[in-house]
């Protein structure tokens, strides 16, 4: 009886601490900066279409969130779950996304960062010691060559061979 009480405790002790250590990996995963709300709804407020930034604007609690982080992370060591990563990732289209997300980080408190393709093997794009905002320009890859032929204008992002 002592014997199988004494099992019981132990395997109630393991499985415990099992689903304590995978609930603070998690937690760690998907760590959720408080604001991140209200950082969403003034982006939502302030943009004319709100359809496209709930397809351009993620949180931490969106499923594509960390993989859209990890896509262009060129250091394997930021990869850890300990890395800090943005409380927001908002990939624009247009300059007027730009200006809203500026705008509202600014009136949340929020830093910007800014990727846009290029070398980033210290990290400075996608993590930090405080919340902040990654601009992901990746979205932004286009010519506008309708001012003058001479002088094409190229959105940062944007590829050319």
């Amino acid at each position: 009886m002592k014997k199988s009480l004494l099992s019981s405790s132990v395997f109630l002790l393991v499985l415990t601490l099992s689903f304590s250590n995978s609930w603070a990996t998690s937690s760690s995963l998907v760590d959720v900066t408080p604001g991140t709300e209200n950082f969403v709804r003034c982006m939502q407020s302030n943009s004319d279409n709100v359809t496209s930034i709930s397809q351009l604007v993620f949180t931490p609690v969106n499923a594509s969130f960390i993989p859209v982080w990890q896509v262009a992370v060129q250091n394997t060591r930021f990869l850890k779950p300990s890395t800090p990563k943005p409380s927001v990732i908002v990939t624009p289209m247009d300059e007027t996304l730009i200006q809203t997300a500026l705008f509202c980080a600014k009136k949340h408190g929020y830093e910007i960062r800014i990727r846009s393709g290029g070398h980033d093997y210290e990290g400075l794009s996608y993590t930090a010691d405080v919340p902040f905002v990654m601009l992901d320009f990746t979205k932004m890859r286009s010519i506008d060559n309708t001012y003058d032929i001479f002088n094409p204008h190229e959105v940062s992002g944007q590829l050319l061979i």
